[in-house]
Formats: structure tokens, C-alpha cells, sequence
């Protein structure tokens, strides 16, 4: 009965978003471009603490303090589940794009939203392809919009994660920009465990960043593993 009602609500909260989004495509056309821009990071803000909500989960916010006031980020973090993306837009505390697998794109409602973000779409069954997405999303971390990246590739469907892959951090350091690694503890406990909704204590701990002036920054394979290193201590096993 749970699972059925969470169902009923979150079909009409996506028609909501679904609203929304329209409403959003007037506002762009008439409002100022960065009254536009608040109201875009507000809603996405809003749609995430809310979807995470509807689950019934409780969410600590470990390590606020970590987060930097940089024009230029991008955070790097563990993907435990699908809730990792409306857990990080909801309650990291600064707006966020994602870079997203390009089949997401045939996601209706999800997609709109996901362009307006912004979020970059790659194509990783061509190298060219997926070296243009990088670019377009350095150049969005250069505008001064925050970028996430997730260096396991896919989601771990549990604690344990998964080796990073050290081709991910050309995009920080394209971009030149801070790296805030995250830690995300349990939400593949909401829908992946057992397919159902169940709710669950969550946690996202913001960790200390490393900046492009920090030695290890310029050494690609020796960053790739001590953010994998710091990461995996602090989700649980």
C-alpha cells in the first residue's frame, strides 16, 4: 500500500515538474538572464529536497564548512543509486550540473529539466564525441556554474564502490577548477536494495577541497587515487 501511494504521489509530483517546466520556458523568454538563473537553481533545488522527501528518508549533512566559495568547482562523489542525483542537487547547498550519460536524453520531463540545469550529455561510444562533452563542460565549470562527476562510471547498486576511472579528472583540470570530493552513504537503500521505496538514513559528507595550485593536482593518476582513497574510508562498507 506504501509503495502504491508513493507511486500515486510521484506521478503527480513529475506532472508538476512537468508544469513546471513550461512555465519556466515563459520566464526564459521574458525575465532578465539572471533572474532566470535563480529561479532555475531554486526550482531544481526544490525538486530534489522534495523527491528525496517523498521517500521518508532523513538526510545529515556532514562538512559544510568544506565548501568552498570558488567560482569554479566541481565536485567528485561515489554513486551508491538513482537518489544520489536529487540528494546532491537538494542539500549540497550550491547549484549543480551533472555530466549525464546521453541516453538520458529520450527521458521526457527529465530531460527538459537536465538542458536548463545545465547538465552535458556524452557520448562515450566515440572518443571525439566524449572529448567535445568535456570541453562543453569545462566551459560551463569556467562560467561559473558547479559540475558533478561520478569517476566509478556507474551506479555501485550498493556500499562497496567501485574503482575510479582516471579519465574522469580531465575535466577539473580542463577547467582548472576546485575539486570537492562527497561522500554518499545509503541511498542505494531507497530503491535498489529490494526495488522497492523504503526510506533511510542518508548521509553527504562535503570533504576538503583540492585546488589547481595544490602539487597533487597536476598528477592525474596520483589524484584519481587519493580521492578514491578518501572517498572509499568514508562510505560505508
Amino acid at each position: 500500500m506504501k509503495s502504491l501511494l508513493w507511486k500515486i504521489w510521484f506521478i503527480l509530483f513529475m506532472l508538476l515538474c512537468m508544469l513546471g517546466f513550461f512555465l519556466l520556458i515563459i520566464g526564459k523568454l521574458i525575465l532578465p538572464k539572471k533572474s532566470y538563473r535563480k529561479i532555475v537553481s531554486w526550482a531544481v533545488k526544490y525538486w530534489g529536497r522534495r523527491l528525496v522527501n517523498m521517500t521518508g528518508s532523513e538526510v545529515e549533512i556532514i562538512g559544510k564548512e568544506n565548501l568552498p566559495d570558488d567560482k569554479r568547482i566541481c565536485f567528485v562523489s561515489n554513486h551508491q543509486g538513482m537518489f544520489d542525483i536529487p540528494l546532491v542537487l537538494g542539500f549540497v547547498g550550491r547549484s549543480c550540473g551533472f555530466v549525464a550519460k546521453k541516453e538520458l536524453l529520450k527521458v521526457p520531463v527529465l530531460a527538459w529539466w537536465m538542458l536548463e540545469i545545465p547538465c552535458v550529455f556524452i557520448d562515450r561510444s566515440s572518443a571525439r564525441k566524449a572529448r567535445e562533452s568535456i570541453i562543453k563542460s569545462a566551459e560551463v565549470i569556467k562560467n561559473g556554474h558547479a559540475m558533478v562527476i561520478f569517476p566509478e562510471g556507474t551506479r555501485s547498486k550498493g556500499a562497496p564502490m567501485g574503482e575510479f576511472k582516471r579519465g574522469s579528472f580531465k575535466l577539473p583540470t580542463m577547467a582548472e577548477a576546485t575539486i570537492v570530493p562527497l561522500a554518499i552513504n545509503n541511498t542505494w537503500k531507497i530503491l535498489e536494495e529490494t526495488g522497492k521505496i523504503k526510506a533511510q538514513k542518508l548521509t553527504l559528507e562535503i570533504m576538503q577541497p583540492i585546488r589547481p595550485e595544490d602539487p597533487i593536482y597536476q598528477d592525474q593518476q596520483a589524484l584519481c587515487a587519493h580521492l578514491e582513497e578518501q572517498i572509499r574510508a568514508r562510505v560505508d562498507a
